[in-house]
């Protein structure tokens, strides 16, 4: 009998079906999962800040290899390019985003700069 009080107080009566319990245990445990996943993506990201976009291998390759000749640290991230029609040459679309940290952000654009 106390059992089924604290049931009653704990889920309103439209998720008494265990059924739905379940879904809606599941629907919370997928949401936890995904929000662990992207939190530290976006926590990560919060020092840093973007200073290059280049659009192919060639590009990117050239970009890394002046903040590597610098000793700057960077971080790279590739968005999804779902779009492209020429899957061939995917490679030569392909976007890269480059992040230096904050603080570093003008040397890096000096670095960049350079022939």
């Amino acid at each position: 009998m106390a059992k089924n009080i604290v049931y009653r107080m704990a889920f309103p009566k439209k998720v008494r079906n265990e059924r739905e319990l379940k879904m809606y245990i599941m629907i919370g445990i997928l949401v936890f999962m995904i929000a662990c996943a992207v939190i530290p993506k976006l926590i990560s990201y919060k020092y840093w800040t973007c200073i290059y976009t280049a659009f192919g291998n060639e590009n990117y390759y050239k970009a890394v290899a002046k903040l590597e000749r610098e000793g700057i640290p960077f971080k790279t991230k590739t968005p999804m390019n779902l779009g492209s029609e020429r899957i061939q040459n995917r490679h030569e679309a392909t976007q890269f985003d480059v992040f230096v940290k904050k603080e570093q952000e003008h040397i890096a654009q000096r670095a960049l700069n350079k022939n």
